[in-house]
Parts: structure tokens; C-alpha cells; sequence
């Protein structure tokens, strides 16, 4: 009996610790889950605020991202330097178009030679006295190496026929790799543009480069540096056109040389098959090209005799229908005696001119024939910076 109640005792001993055992499991896991829920809770909290941080850290980027600075465009000068900018692009990729400030700019992605364009507008002028606003724009290119093709920079009249097109551009080049000249200052007092220019060391070899001031006007259809206006010959001739008034020439543009500032003129003439591009420049000498080509017969193409026939009846023909027969006739006489070659004739007072022929496009059997004349009235104007300056001296002899 004792040892069935020790029995029983030791057993309901046993079934109270195996009970309190289980209720103590259950307890523990219990709590276990109070607990996950516990740390999942801050870490959903946390991941709000780390969203509402992100969304506040955009905000402020676009907040303080940098705008392009620059002036804010009125809307008919906005227009037009659009449209310069869409002639630029043409059929060009580009990566980058900035069009919100003066001034605009667009970036080309040239595989190793990328570069920049910029546009701002110097000078809003009625030059013309038509009542439409002109333009003067700063054109300026940077490529990856400054000495590169895509590096330049230019001041560019735009003479406008209304206020988004413009019927005349003339261009005074500022830099080119290889330009003559660069513009070191620049700026406009009332309609004149006042500038500085040196000699460009790379086009000289030098580092004893030359300076001089210049100041650009545009009057009388035309923008000149008013030095050319005062001491250059050419500047004095009565008609302004090669050609004579023929309805057959249906081009006239008069501009200004890019390197040394003088007038130019080019003219297109166009009768038939016949198309004849003539260009004059020049400041104490006068300076002249015909180009022009014919279709030939396969077996004259090599043809001495046919090729000197050509060209003598070419010059029949300027000297006829040109303002410039005196110079012409000098060049047609020499040649009824002289052969023809590709090389300058010096040995004419007064004279230097040569009659290029080339195969222009031989499958279609074209000759092209190019007259250059160059009347010389002044030896010290023969290099461009004599020119420039309106040399009339004998010059200090160096290298150039």
C-alpha cells in the first residue's frame, strides 16, 4: 500500500513536471513570435522613412540642379537663334540641346571628335534702316584639342528680310586653327564694330606675331572694314558686278573676305547647259576667277588643239560679257601664241594669270576650265597681312 501511494505520488510528481514542462514551451514560443513581430514592426517603419528620405533627397537634386546660365531670350530673338541652331544640326546626331539661355548650345557625339556650338546674339541693330532688327551672332565651335577643325569661333551679320529669316549673312571670321588673323577684343560702339586683331602664330610660324585695330560698318548693301572704303582701289570701281546686265546671270551676292576684310563679289551665270561661277576680290589689286566646264567628246578629252580652241573661245566670251574685257584681252592675246598649262603666267607687266584645266568627271566626259586674273597695281600687297593693312610700302623682308 505504501509502496503504490509512493508509487502514485512519484508518478503525479512526474505528470506535474511534464505538464509544467509543456505550458513552459508554450510560453517560450510565444513570446518568440511577440518578439518577431516586435523587430519586423521597426524595420517596416524604418523602410518608410528611408522612402520618404530617398523621395527628399530628389527633390532637392532638382531643386539644386544646376540651370544653364545666361539671359533669358526675348521670344523673336529666341526664334531666330532656334533656327540657326536647326540649320547647324541639319541631318547631324546630337546629344545635347540647350535652348533656355543665351547663349544656345548643342553638342555633337563625334566618335574622338566631339564638339560644342554656341550662339549669342552681340549686336540687335536695324543696320539696313528697313525697320526689321539685324543680327550680329557670336558663332562659337569648341572641339576636344584647340587646334582642331571643329575649334573656331565667328562674329556673323544677319541682314533679316523678316523676323525669322534673313536675307544676307557676311561673316568676319574671330579663329580658326589655321586662320590668318585672330580677333583678340571685340565690341561695338553705336553701328560700328571696333576690333583688335593679331597675326595667328600657326598660320605664320611665329611668335613675333603683328597687330592692328580694325572697324566694320555695313552700308551701301554691304559690310566693310572702313579701311578698304578709304584706301583700296578696288573699292572705287563705278559698278559693283562682273557680269554685264544679262538676264542669263541669276546670282549676284556681294560679302566680305573672311582673312583680309576686302569686298567680295560672286556671280553665277546660267544659259542652258552653260553655267559660269565668277568671283572678284581683291583691295589695290584686282583679283578674278571663271570656273566653268563642258562636256566633251571622249577622243578630245587629252586634245591639246581642242583644249586651247575651248579656252580662247572662253575668253572671247568673258571678254565680251564682262566688265573686265581690258584684263581678259591681255590673258587672250598672250594664249593665241602661248600654250596653255597649269602654270601662274608672271611674265606680263602688270599681270599674273593661268587657265587650269582638269577631268572633272571623266565617265561623263566633262572638262572643267578655271581663269584666274590677277591685276597687280600694288607688288607690296601679295601676302594677306599686307593686305589686311592696306600695305603701300616696300616691306621689311622676313618670312612668312
Amino acid at each position: 500500500m505504501n509502496l503504490k501511494k509512493s508509487s502514485l505520488i512519484l508518478l503525479s510528481a512526474i505528470l506535474i513536471l511534464f505538464y509544467s514542462c509543456q505550458d513552459e514551451k508554450k510560453s517560450k514560443h510565444k513570446k518568440t513570435h511577440t518578439n518577431e513581430i516586435a523587430t519586423i514592426e521597426p524595420v517596416e517603419e524604418t523602410f518608410e522613412t528611408d522612402v520618404e528620405v530617398t523621395d527628399s533627397i530628389n527633390e532637392t537634386e532638382e531643386t539644386t540642379e544646376e540651370e544653364p546660365e545666361g539671359v533669358v531670350l526675348e521670344e523673336i530673338q529666341s526664334n531666330f537663334l532656334k533656327k540657326l541652331i536647326k540649320e547647324e544640326i541639319g541631318e547631324q546626331k546630337y546629344d545635347h540641346l540647350q535652348t533656355e539661355k543665351s547663349p544656345y548650345s548643342v553638342h555633337f557625339p563625334v566618335e574622338g571628335d566631339s564638339y560644342s556650338v554656341s550662339y549669342s546674339i552681340v549686336e540687335e541693330r536695324d543696320f539696313n534702316k528697313d525697320s526689321i532688327m539685324d543680327y550680329v551672332v557670336d558663332i562659337s565651335s569648341e572641339g576636344m584639342l584647340g587646334g582642331n577643325a571643329n575649334t573656331n569661333q565667328r562674329y556673323v551679320y544677319y541682314i533679316m528680310k523678316d523676323e525669322i529669316d534673313y536675307k544676307e549673312e557676311h561673316t568676319v571670321l574671330g579663329y580658326a586653327p589655321f586662320s590668318y588673323n585672330i580677333i583678340d577684343e571685340a565690341k561695338f560702339q553705336y553701328d560700328k564694330f571696333k576690333v583688335k586683331i593679331s597675326q595667328n602664330f600657326r598660320t605664320y610660324s611665329t611668335n613675333d606675331v603683328k597687330s592692328t585695330s580694325l572697324s566694320f560698318v555695313y552700308k551701301d548693301g554691304n559690310l566693310y572694314e572702313e579701311s578698304y572704303l578709304t584706301y583700296c582701289k578696288m573699292a572705287k570701281l563705278q559698278s559693283k558686278t562682273i557680269f554685264k546686265d544679262l538676264p542669263d546671270v541669276s546670282k549676284r551676292v556681294r560679302s566680305i573676305e573672311w582673312h583680309n576684310y576686302t569686298e567680295t563679289i560672286e556671280e553665277t551665270y546660267k544659259k542652258g547647259d552653260t553655267m559660269v561661277s565668277a568671283s572678284l576680290g581683291g583691295c589695290d589689286n584686282l583679283s578674278l576667277s571663271f570656273d566653268t566646264e563642258y562636256k566633251v567628246a571622249k577622243n578630245k578629252m587629252k586634245d591639246t588643239k581642242f583644249r586651247k580652241e575651248t579656252s580662247l573661245k572662253f575668253l572671247n566670251f568673258l571678254a565680251a560679257n564682262t566688265q573686265f574685257s581690258k584684263a581678259i584681252n591681255v590673258m587672250k592675246n598672250y594664249y593665241a601664241k602661248k600654250p596653255i598649262d597649269d602654270e601662274y603666267v608672271k611674265t606680263v607687266k602688270g599681270y599674273e594669270f593661268r587657265i587650269l584645266i582638269q577631268n572633272n568627271e571623266e565617265r561623263k566626259n566633262k572638262l572643267r576650265f578655271l581663269v584666274q586674273i590677277d591685276k597687280i597695281d600694288n607688288p607690296y600687297q601679295t601676302e594677306n597681312w599686307e593686305i589686311t593693312t592696306r600695305n603701300k610700302k616696300p616691306r621689311v623682308e622676313e618670312e612668312y
